[in-house]
């Protein structure tokens, strides 16, 4: 029982020393060539350097969380490798501890990492991420059209002529391009106040918002009723769609709620579930992973072809990571249910890295 504890914290510290540096090693590439691009898409604008640095270290986060699976696949790989090679695997293996004895504490702090990734992480993350999309419509972004669901509706912007035009609906029907309980602002350049058109509904068509039943307020005038009124806009549904994936949420937390709203609007949700239970299904797995990495790197020494088959876990790796992205578009478009979409690559990697760790095994 002693040998264990130790075996198991030894196995547990080690791997933890190598998914930090391995973490360390990737933050900084990500940092450099995310550094890179912002200095590209600022080019002749005046942007202070501590900006662009503060502005590269709040998106690193969400980059980060991105590669976390394949930052655990490496560190095991790393791990295992090294045991394997030192012969280490030979020596803990022959005094009669099986290969799943090693595996799982590695499993279970990898798991660990999910969690706290889901917990802590995750919102930290959306939290950076909504700070640097401030900054970047401050100081990269021309245009001010946006989209912005909250308890009192749906709304968003475009910038028509020298003018910007604020919309606020309480639901929409994107099939019909319908509104309902519809308030217009339209503002200077210099964010004084021109006008305010309210209507029960409105339609766009062919580049013409149709608005009943409403009011229109001029500054200085008299608001006057109206039955029908016709104003030019650029919107449609491409584009309000392409506005509303641009500012995507991302915290775990706050998703199930802001799923609610955008049914409640009448917008599709879809993608948001499928976010929220791709998010949970990563977190197990990490822990997957390890046993992917420990399937293609505790192959005994003596047979060759170590390096081979450390490449074939990254290719894997590799794989599975391009295959969930391929599952998530599936499961974003309505091809496959969210949680099924979610969830298969996950079952796919355990299912693969036990198949060869009990032929390993068994010998």
């Amino acid at each position: 029982m002693i040998f264990m504890n130790l075996l198991s914290r030894y196995v547990s510290r080690t791997f933890l020393l190598s998914f930090l540096t391995t973490f360390s090693c990737l933050f900084i590439i990500i940092f450099l060539f995310d550094f890179a691009e912002l200095q590209r898409r600022a080019g002749t604008k005046e942007i202070d350097l501590l900006m662009k640095l503060n502005m590269v270290l709040l998106r690193s986060p969400q980059f980060l969380e991105q590669v976390l699976p394949f930052i655990v696949l490496i560190a095991a790989l790393f791990v295992f490798w090294r045991m394997n090679r030192s012969n280490e695997l030979v020596v803990i293996r022959s005094s009669g501890v099986s290969l799943w004895r090693i595996i799982l504490p590695v499993s279970m702090v990898a798991l660990i990492i999910g969690f706290v990734d889901l917990a802590v992480f995750n919102p930290l993350s959306s939290a950076m991420q909504v700070r640097f999309e401030k900054l970047e419509k401050r100081y990269l972004l021309r245009n001010k059209e946006d989209i912005k669901l909250s308890p009192t509706g749906l709304w968003f912007s475009e910038k028509r002529g020298p003018h910007q035009v604020i919309y606020r609906a309480s639901k929409v029907n994107l099939e019909k391009m319908e509104f309902q309980d519809l308030n217009i602002i339209i503002t200077s350049e210099k964010n004084k106040f021109i006008e305010r058109l309210d209507a029960k509904t409105g339609q766009i068509h062919e580049g013409h918002l149709d608005l009943n039943d409403g009011w229109d307020l001029n500054v200085g005038q008299v608001a006057k009723p109206f039955v029908e009124k016709s104003i030019s806009t650029s919107l449609n549904r491409k584009k309000i769609e392409q506005m509303q994936n641009s500012r995507l949420v991302s915290s775990f937390w706050k998703l199930p709620a802001y799923i609610a709203l955008l049914d409640a609007a009448g917008l599709q949700s879809l993608k948001y579930q499928m976010s929220w239970q791709s998010m949970l299904a990563n977190s197990f797995w990490l822990g997957f992973m390890v046993l992917l990495a420990a399937a293609f790197s505790c192959r005994p020494v003596r047979q060759g072809k170590s390096a081979l088959f450390i490449f074939l876990g990254l290719f894997s790796g590799l794989f599975l990571y391009f295959f969930k992205d391929m599952t998530f578009a599936i499961g974003a478009s309505g091809g496959l249910p969210p949680i099924i979409a979610a969830w298969l690559p996950p079952l796919i990697t355990v299912m693969v890295g036990a198949v060869i760790v009990f032929s390993q095994e068994d010998g």
